[in-house]
């Protein structure tokens, strides 16, 4: 084969199966682009779409992470003042039975009779 052969006109000379660029496909390049064109073109209210979801997605999640602190933060404010009341109640009582002892054992003893007759 000589080299007059293989000039750009004729790739394809002389190698079955190969077609040249100026061969029935030569215009593949434009249908390949037009492909693309329509598939950009599909793609992008596809893109927003996904764009518009994952922003509602993420502020829904702010959102909630932002209820949830703020309730973490009210129960453990709430879990602090129940931790702190049985020992505020209990030196409160020792102060009012030192303060007011005779009081305290009627009380006592009506709760007990009381306690008695209903049989608890």
């Amino acid at each position: 084969m000589d080299s007059s052969m293989l000039t750009p006109g004729n790739a394809s000379a002389g190698f079955p199966g190969v077609v040249s660029a100026t061969g029935p496909l030569s215009g593949t390049g434009s249908v390949s682009a037009d492909a693309h064109s329509k598939l950009d073109k599909l793609a992008d209210p596809a893109h927003e779409t996904v764009e518009r979801l994952s922003s509602a997605a993420h502020h829904t999640v702010d959102k909630l992470a932002g209820g949830a602190a703020q309730m973490a933060h009210r129960f453990s404010g709430q879990a602090r003042w129940m931790s702190e009341t049985p020992p505020r109640l209990l030196a409160s009582s020792k102060s009012w039975v030192q303060e007011k002892p005779l009081e305290a054992v009627g009380i006592a003893l009506a709760l007990g009779y009381f306690m008695g007759r209903m049989r608890l």
